[in-house]
């Protein structure tokens, strides 16, 4: 049994236990008082006991050492799991990160929760690399570009729990364990297609409700699927006939786009909502991707259009298939249809929301008209 003593000249106690080996220990507590040290002493002894045993688990571990933090300071060793941290952290982070930023995190951090699924209830220091780059792969998997990926990771998951490190509430920050990405450039790789008119016409005419008025909205604004989703109707300008979309998730660039009469007149036919409603109900905070997401989603709208583009498989990636048409394509597709109306590469860049932050911040009336009568000249989709 564990017992303390005090060796001559030393104002500590000493702990005297058997260790997992069965061979006697003898270490100092560090305490003076009697009473903490007998406590440390029982908490060294009972965790030999578990792993001479083979039963010390992470859970026993952390148990004894948040007994010994608090007999010996007083205070609470915090033990947080992986959703419960992330969503603290979102929590503080809101009252100093922009409102562009914050949208990015929430985004981002959604996705990676729901990717870990049960394990995001484990220990925040249960995470290991291997939990970010089965996240990474699935992105890939699903057809983010590398640098997406990449990004995910670097710049958006690595500050949580970099936060995390520096707070002592884990040892390392285990994204710095995961290599970046490669962009081989592999013969044969498929890059995104745009979408015929053919193409668009069936689409259209499968997709219904809030679908059919996201495909409109994509192919006439070339706003990205999650800006799309996350669209409010006080964005709509009816007066002057503009959306004017403050938080892009890519850039984070606000942007002014026209309304195209195709995209006009799916708004006008819906209920219109008031100030921050979203006009796409049924795709606000829906994952964009995973089996059930809503990259998913449009891919199931183009099979039931049968609309396909190329599809291949990695040799070496066991189920990695990439398409060269999915929702993206639709961006592709609206900036070809620009390109072939005659639209100045200048002005697509505006439309595309590639300028500069300060260019579209001082957008005159001329310019305002000069993008509206661009836009003017995409055809309309006849479905």
């Amino acid at each position: 049994m564990a017992s303390i003593f005090k060796r001559p000249g030393s104002p500590n106690y000493f702990c005297c236990f058997r260790g997992p080996t069965g061979a006697w220990v003898k270490k100092t507590t560090k305490e003076k008082d009697r009473r903490k040290a007998q406590v440390i002493c029982v908490a060294w002894e009972q965790a030999a006991n578990a792993a001479s045993r083979g039963e010390l688990t992470a859970i026993q571990t952390r148990k004894i050492l948040a007994e010994l933090v608090a007999v010996s300071s007083g205070e609470e060793l915090t033990n947080y799991t992986v959703e419960g941290w992330l969503n603290e952290w979102l929590k503080n982070k809101s009252g100093s990160a922009s409102k562009n930023t914050m949208v990015r995190y929430r985004q981002v951090i959604r996705d990676f929760l729901n990717h870990m699924g049960n394990r995001s209830k484990v220990s925040l220091a249960g995470l290991t690399p291997a939990d970010f780059i089965a996240f990474r792969d699935s992105l890939f998997r699903d057809g983010r570009a590398v640098s997406t990926c990449n990004m995910v990771i670097k710049k958006i998951l690595s500050v949580p729990f970099e936060s995390a490190r520096k707070m002592g509430y884990i040892p390392t920050n285990p994204t710095a364990g995961v290599d970046l990405l490669k962009d081989r450039g592999e013969k044969g790789k498929i890059g995104r297609e745009p979408f015929s008119a053919e193409e668009l016409e069936k689409l259209t005419s499968v997709a219904e409700g809030d679908w059919r008025g996201a495909i409109l909205a994509a192919v006439t604004t070339g706003l990205r699927l999650g800006d799309i989703a996350n669209l409010r109707w006080e964005a709509i300008d009816w007066e002057v006939g503009f959306i004017r979309v403050e938080a892009i998730t890519k850039t984070g660039v606000p942007i002014v786009l026209p309304l195209h009469p195709d995209f006009e007149t799916w708004l006008r036919e819906r209920n219109r909502g008031i100030g921050r409603a979203p006009v796409f109900p049924s795709l606000l905070d829906r994952n964009i991707g995973g089996a059930h997401g809503l990259s998913a989603q449009f891919r199931s709208i183009m099979r039931a259009a049968r609309v396909t583009g190329k599809v291949t498989e990695r040799k070496g990636d066991a189920g990695r298939t990439r398409y060269s048409k999915g929702f993206h394509s639709l961006r592709h597709t609206f900036i070809s249809r620009l390109a072939n109306a005659g639209v100045h590469a200048d002005i697509r860049q505006k439309l595309a929301g590639h300028a500069d932050e300060r260019v579209h911040q001082n957008y005159t009336h001329h310019e305002l008209e000069t993008l509206r009568e661009a836009v003017k000249k995409l055809p309309r989709i006849s479905a």
